[in-house]
Parts: C-alpha cells; sequence; structure tokens
C-alpha cells in the first residue's frame, strides 16, 4: 500500500493521520480528501504535491504549539516575571515576528519572479479548449471548477447575510451541530453535493433515485444516525429482491458518493457505505465483450450495408455512419452523435522527414455554446479518418453535407430529455442487433466497437501510448501529455489498424 494513498471504491484518497499532539492545533484526527481519480499513477504523483502541503501544514502547527507554550511557560513561571523572563518573551515575540515577515517577503518574491509565466498562461487559457494541449486544457477545466465552487460559496454567504438581515433570530452561524444532526442524504447532502459538484442532469436523477430506494427499504432518517448494518440491510434486501450484482454495486458505488461528500463537509462522522462491500461472484462473465469475426460480419452484412437500407428508427445516415465510425475510430456513441461538420477537417502535419503532409481528421471535442460534452478532459482529440472510411465515402459524405443547411453531421438525432444525441438511436439499434442482425448476446453492445477498436489496435501492435491518445483515455506516464506534434504518429498508426476479414470487404454505399 502506497504511503499517504487509500482506496475507496475505484476512487484514491490523499489520507494522512495528525500525530496526537497537533491535533488539537489543526481541529481534526487526519488530513483525508478524494485525489478525484482512479489512475493509480496519477494519484501517486498527485500524492508527492499534497505530501508538501501537509508538511508545511505540520510545520505551522508545530511552531503555533512551540509558542504557545513558551508563552504558558512563561507565564506560570512567575506573577511578576524578572526582568530577563520580560526580555526573553519580548525576544521570542519579536524573533516570531521577524521570520513570519521574511516568510511574507519570499513568497512575494517568488510571485513578482512568476509574473510573466502568469501572463503567458492566461493568453493560452482564453483559447478555445479544442486548440490547447490536453494539460493545458485540463487546468483550464479545474479552474473554472474552482471559480463555480468559489461564486456557489459566494451566493450561499449572501443570501445567508440577506437572511440574518431580514430576521436575525431564524440564523444561527454556531455551532453547527443542530445542522449536522439533521442533515438527510435527499435533502441537505443531496443539494450540497449537487451545487458543489455540478453534475449532469441524468446523474442528479440517480442518485435521487437511489436515495429513493434506500428510504424505502431501510427507513428515512438522518445520515449522521445511519450506521453500517443499515447499509448491508439495503444491501441485503437488493441481493434478496435478485437484483444483478452490477446493479447493486451501482446503487451502493452512488450512496458511497453522497455519503463521502457528506463526511468531507463535517455533516457525518464517518462514511458508513464505503465499508459494505459486495463479494465477487464465482465464475462472473465480462460485462462487455469486443465483437468477434462472425458478429461483425453480421452487422455489416445487414440490410443498412448490403442493401442500402434506412429504418427510420436509425435516423438516415447515422444507421450507416455510426457503426463503421465506431468500429474505425474506437470512439463513443455520444462522441460520434454530437459531431459538428466542422469538426471533420483536413490538417497539415509534418512527417518523421519533416516533409508537410496532411490528412483528413475527425475532432472530438467540447463546447458549452452547441452543447457538445465529453466523458473527460482527456477526450477531446484528434483522430485521423482511417482509409478505409475515405474508400467507402466518408469525406465525400461530408463534403457533401457541407452544401446544405445543417450544422451537425448527423442532424436528424434528437435530444433526450438529458440532452443525450445518441440515447434514442442506441436503444433501436440495439433492437436492430438482435432482431436483424442476429447478434444476440447480451456482452455485445454498441460500446463492444470501441472494445473490438481495442482489441485489433493491440493486434496492429499500435504502441500504447498512441491507443491511448487516439482513444481518448488518460495519460499512463507524464510524457504523453508533454506536448502536441502526434499527427504524425497517429495518421500512420490508423493506416496500420486492420479488421482481418473485414477491412477491405464492405461494399461501397453508392453499390447497394
Amino acid at each position: 500500500m502506497c504511503l499517504y494513498l487509500d482506496q475507496r471504491g475505484s476512487t484514491y484518497y490523499f489520507r494522512r493521520v495528525i500525530p496526537k499532539e497537533l491535533q488539537s492545533v489543526i481541529g481534526k484526527r487526519e488530513f483525508t480528501f478524494s485525489l478525484r481519480t482512479k489512475d493509480r499513477e496519477k494519484a501517486k504523483r498527485l500524492r508527492t504535491f499534497h505530501a508538501m502541503e501537509t508538511d508545511r501544514k505540520l510545520d505551522e502547527a508545530r511552531k503555533s504549539l512551540e509558542w504557545s507554550t513558551c508563552s504558558v511557560r512563561a507565564a506560570e513561571s512567575s506573577a511578576s516575571p524578572s526582568d530577563g523572563d520580560a526580555d526573553f518573551i519580548t525576544q521570542l515575540a519579536q524573533e516570531r515576528l521577524r521570520r513570519e515577515e521574511a516568510a511574507r517577503e519570499e513568497s512575494f518574491k517568488r510571485r513578482a519572479a512568476r509574473e510573466s509565466h502568469r501572463d503567458e498562461l492566461r493568453l493560452k487559457l482564453e483559447c478555445p479548449s479544442a486548440f490547447l494541449p490536453q494539460r493545458e486544457a485540463a487546468m483550464k477545466d479545474l479552474l473554472r471548477e474552482q471559480e463555480e465552487r468559489a461564486n456557489a460559496a459566494e451566493a450561499k454567504l449572501a443570501a445567508l447575510l440577506a437572511q440574518a438581515a431580514a430576521d436575525p433570530r431564524r440564523v444561527t452561524l454556531s455551532p453547527a451541530e443542530p445542522y449536522l444532526k439533521t442533515a438527510t442524504l435527499d435533502g441537505e447532502i443531496l443539494d450540497g453535493w449537487k451545487a458543489e459538484r455540478k453534475p449532469a442532469q441524468k446523474t442528479i436523477d440517480a442518485h435521487k433515485a437511489v436515495v429513493r430506494w434506500f428510504h424505502e427499504r431501510v427507513g428515512a432518517k438522518p445520515a449522521a444516525s445511519l450506521t453500517i448494518e443499515d447499509f448491508r440491510t439495503f444491501k441485503n434486501k437488493l441481493v434478496e429482491e435478485g437484483q444483478s450484482t452490477e446493479n447493486i454495486r451501482t446503487k451502493l458505488s452512488r450512496l458511497q458518493t453522497l455519503m463521502q461528500w457528506a463526511f468531507d463537509n463535517g455533516m457525518v462522522a464517518e462514511n458508513h457505505a464505503a465499508k459494505v462491500k459486495l463479494k465477487e461472484t464465482k465464475g462472473k462473465t465480462k460485462a462487455r465483450l469486443p465483437f468477434d469475426l462472425p458478429a461483425l460480419k453480421a452487422i455489416f452484412s445487414s440490410p443498412v450495408f448490403s442493401r442500402g437500407e434506412r429504418p427510420s428508427v436509425l435516423r438516415g445516415e447515422a444507421a450507416y455512419w455510426l457503426p463503421l465510425l465506431a468500429l474505425y475510430t474506437g470512439a463513443r456513441l455520444e462522441e460520434l452523435g454530437q459531431l459538428r461538420l466542422i469538426d471533420v477537417t483536413e490538417r497539415e502535419y509534418p512527417d518523421a522527414q519533416g516533409q508537410e503532409r496532411s490528412a483528413w481528421f475527425i475532432r472530438v471535442t467540447s463546447d458549452e455554446a452547441d452543447d457538445l460534452k465529453l466523458k473527460n478532459a482527456n477526450s477531446e482529440r484528434y483522430i485521423p479518418v482511417h482509409p478505409e472510411l475515405e474508400r467507402l465515402g466518408f469525406i465525400a459524405h461530408v463534403k457533401e453535407a457541407k452544401h446544405g443547411n445543417a450544422d451537425r453531421l448527423f442532424p436528424q438525432l434528437k435530444p433526450d430529455k438529458y440532452g443525450r444525441l445518441t440515447a434514442k438511436w442506441g436503444e433501436h439499434w440495439s433492437r436492430y442487433r438482435r432482431e436483424i442482425c442476429g447478434v444476440t448476446d447480451r456482452r455485445m453492445v454498441f460500446h463492444s466497437f470501441r472494445h473490438t477498436f481495442k482489441t485489433y489496435a493491440r493486434l496492429a501492435s499500435i504502441d500504447d501510448s498512441v491507443q491511448r491518445q487516439l482513444m481518448g483515455h488518460s495519460a499512463r506516464d507524464v510524457a504523453d501529455d508533454y506536448g502536441e506534434g502526434w499527427d504524425h504518429q497517429l495518421v500512420e498508426a490508423m493506416k496500420t489498424y486492420a479488421v482481418p476479414g473485414l477491412t477491405g470487404s464492405l461494399p461501397d454505399p453508392a453499390d447497394s
């Protein structure tokens, strides 16, 4: 187990016990907070920073304790201290003030030395995220989240002050104990988590539903009074009802998320939900499988591809291009469904010899103005258009679409109540896969194309770091994030990607 690292579920936390003599000074027994990552290597890098930061806080606490101890001893030594004692206390106070002033001066100098770097960074962060390297785009996301949290805290304080001005008797700023005892999962905790984390509406509704399930089976009571037995009871009742292992895990994970937020914000003494585990069932099969070759042949010889049929529920050309794009890019369904025409572009880049080349790329990006959303910051990327897609007429299809009035590549896709363009399309395609293509294995779904891409990318011996860049996976090594200049490697890697027995054999849609 790595020092100061704690794993709860799949998320890593920083945890450091505070020495007993300093606990009263700092006001808690340990430093514990989420690192907000499921990647072990990233967690280890973040741990180093937080270890240094907590070292600084412990040093400050020790200095404060030493000062208090000296002051008490001086006071206790005599009701009427001698001149020597008085001189010693004065010198000690002056030395403390001198050190604090020197520390402030040093901090000011370091800040002044970074001024030019801050100006450079400000200019970079004013650019749209799509044009920034992934590390700087991620930094922009973090700064935006921090600003949103600060604004939310400021608004909450302003509302509290306004309430106090209107009726001071209704507002009690301290102690907070009555509030802690009455906070509930479906009340203050859910509202606070929602305001701070700002999750998608679908995520909010899912957490609300889990809390409702929990209250129906265990009973509604303040979160501070919930015990580990309550969460075990909930788990056992779900098992008795025949809920799937995956379903139970998901529900427990959402309860753990809310309880952890409550713990981090002082509303509960402990996250008891995190202690409840569900044992792995023997012979457990994978939740998702890549498509095997027979399944791929069944899909790509179906009427959409062999006879040019376009079922109305599969929204025109989306029926043809979405499965092909998924197979030859490894992108997620929603990433493909929300593509705009401007996201398919021809880019110039230098090859290994420095010669200028050009290739078509698909840009996977987020854009609040156009309601483009991504799973995470690493998902933002450029994917070269595979030669097979060009042979089948994808670029010609894009160019033709640009002559129309639509902005989206698949304008017939309509968002559901959560804003997802491909939610309904995915349901209809699953039915088409089962009933028309005859691919009935429940572990083979549209997301299996992403697993399939990963499988054949490995068979093509594409470098792991290039695979991660193509698929929008988080970096496994710090060097993966450095610089741009990936275009040549990505294009050359994509040329080697093939699905033996399928690539090159699909009919051109113009011939169907």
